[in-house]
């Protein structure tokens, strides 16, 4: 089906860097919106320079002019796109936008009904506001990197920085309700989020549990802590299998699987409370098996017997996996840089009426000046040049 772009109509301002923000901004891409992405002269979003090709994806379907918002005559000029845009996303210190003259109050004189994100480290307000900071930052201050990690070792960090996942979703998420809003009111308005706000949303028992139980999440490794079996196992190719053994059902499919069937009324593990207390004991039966045998044997019983369970992927494990390719979880986007297809992850969610799509990757620095400041803004090229040549684009 050919994307109709829910989004379309909507300008989204990315005046971000790295990461949560400028993904936010990304996903409204996916779906429609014109996202102008706002870089600094000659040397573009960070990403660009990682020695790696996120630029590639966190860049897909924006439009990039350069702009020094350092300057009154950039900021002059992003004034004049705020005026015909109906999204700004930023995520600098407080402070900075102020020094700037981009902040909201800035912004809603020159339009009223602006929606503003501003996804900043510790958010607008509060003791630690005007702190820089980063995904690692705000998923040790959240309290994941805490109870992340095996009892005996340091806290440890997830393989790659979630903070910037979750800001990026909760900011689109954030970003739609708003514009929901203001079609139904006509009025935009501030959204103010840091970004250790989505992770502490999300761990719905961390403080509820402390506050009613006195209970301390710690680490306890890769098992589940309140489920039992719930965990890793190595297999005897030397893989991983994972068991999420999360009700009783799953739990007596698991036991049929492993040729144990009488361990369902084995004392110790008649109910999941008792599983958790014993959950020693009961891993030395899952290891027993699991270490005998291969993990696509594993997958053949797990399978037939209706049990849950997960491989633990690389990517390699997941460009070759039949399910994703049958899915079109993977697409191929055409790279004029390398002057080839490369391969992405697709669009996330699908919707049968309005998908969405990748109409390029991330383009080069300034590609979009000419489109945007000459056609949207209506600078001629004599001053397109002017500009340039003083450093403002």
């Amino acid at each position: 089906m050919k994307s109709v772009g829910i989004l379309e109509g909507i300008r989204v301002l990315d005046a971000s860097t790295v990461l949560a923000a400028p993904l936010a901004a990304n996903l409204l891409g996916d779906f429609g919106a014109e996202v102008i992405k706002i870089e600094q002269p000659k040397v573009g979003d960070p990403t660009r320079n990682w020695g790696s090709e996120t630029w590639k994806v966190t860049g897909r379907n924006k439009k990039s002019v350069t702009l020094n918002l350092r300057e009154e005559e950039g900021v002059d000029l992003f004034n004049k796109l705020v005026k015909k845009s109906d999204v700004v996303i930023v995520n600098y210190r407080p402070s900075t936008l102020k020094k700037w003259g981009i902040d909201y109050e800035d912004l809603i004189k020159v339009n009223e009904n602006i929606i503003m994100l501003h996804l900043s480290a510790f958010g607008r307000h509060g003791p630690y506001s005007d702190r820089p900071g980063f995904a690692r930052v705000a998923e040790s201050f959240s309290g994941l990197t805490y109870m992340t990690g095996d009892a005996d070792r340091k806290p440890m960090f997830s393989g790659y920085p979630i903070a910037d996942a979750f800001g990026g979703v909760y900011g689109a998420f954030s970003i739609v309700l708003s514009i929901y809003h203001y079609k139904k009111t006509g009025e935009g308005q501030l959204i103010d989020m840091s970004l250790y706000d989505p992770l502490l949303r999300v761990m719905e028992d961390l403080i509820v549990n402390y506050d009613v139980q006195g209970k301390v999440a710690e680490r306890v490794g890769s098992h589940n802590p309140r489920l039992a079996p719930n965990d890793m196992y190595v297999t005897k190719d030397e893989r991983w299998i994972v068991i999420p053994a999360s009700t009783e059902n799953m739990f007596k499919r698991l036991v049929a699987a492993i040729g144990k069937p009488e361990l369902v009324n084995d004392a110790r593990f008649k109910t999941n409370e008792l599983r958790v207390e014993n959950r020693n004991d009961l891993d030395e039966y899952l290891n027993s098996v699991f270490s005998s045998h291969t993990l696509d044997e594993l997958s053949e019983l797990m399978n037939e017997n209706g049990v849950a369970y997960g491989k633990v992927n690389s990517v390699v494990d997941i460009l070759n996996d039949p399910h994703i390719k049958e899915r079109g979880d993977l697409i191929k986007v055409y790279d004029a840089e390398l002057g080839r297809d490369i391969t992405m992850q697709g669009i996330t969610p699908r919707f049968s009426k309005t998908p969405g799509s990748v109409k390029w990757v991330g383009p080069a620095l300034g590609a979009h000046n000419e489109e945007i400041y000459g056609s949207l803004l209506e600078v001629g090229s004599n001053e397109l040049q002017t500009l340039e040549d003083k450093g403002i684009i």
